[in-house]
């Protein structure tokens, strides 16, 4: 069981939020038929993601997906957030959490979409992940524990 302790703090208004650093990248299967047929495949980099319990998916940013050469297997789907609709495009791929005992999750559906001026995360970890873990916000204390 993995388990990791975040900071947080909701008291100040400049704090960006719990984020944790998250590695995307295409799915364990697709890597190794890349590799088979000699194709060039991006070693991850690692990114902030931050922890969105409003956010029913998990959604990458469209630079960093690109990066990434996440296969894309779907476009033009839309999803509401700040209460406007945007345009996402539909990957598959695996999502690692370096520096924690966290489980990955490999073969998942991630979401990208152009995320406008925003330069502290390249992630939104949705509900989709976030609803196999146990979470505890502590407000007190200033911190986010992760248990899975």
């Amino acid at each position: 069981m993995g388990k990791v302790v975040l900071t947080w703090n909701p008291f100040d208004i400049m704090d960006r939020g719990p984020l944790i650093d998250v590695c995307v990248m295409n799915s364990a299967d697709v890597l190794k038929s890349w590799r088979e047929d000699g194709l060039e495949c991006p070693e991850p980099v690692k990114m902030k993601a931050l922890l969105d319990t409003g956010a029913s998916i998990t959604a990458i940013s469209k630079t960093y997906a690109n990066y990434c050469r996440l296969r894309q297997t779907g476009e033009g789907s839309k999803i509401t957030a700040i209460g406007a609709e945007h345009l996402c495009w539909e990957h598959a791929g695996a999502i690692s959490f370096p520096g924690t005992n966290l489980r990955s999750f490999d073969s998942i559906r991630i979401r990208s979409v152009v995320f406008e001026k925003e330069p502290f995360y390249a992630v939104l970890i949705g509900r989709d992940i976030l609803r196999n873990w146990t979470l505890v916000f502590d407000g007190r204390s200033r911190s986010v524990t992760i248990t899975d």
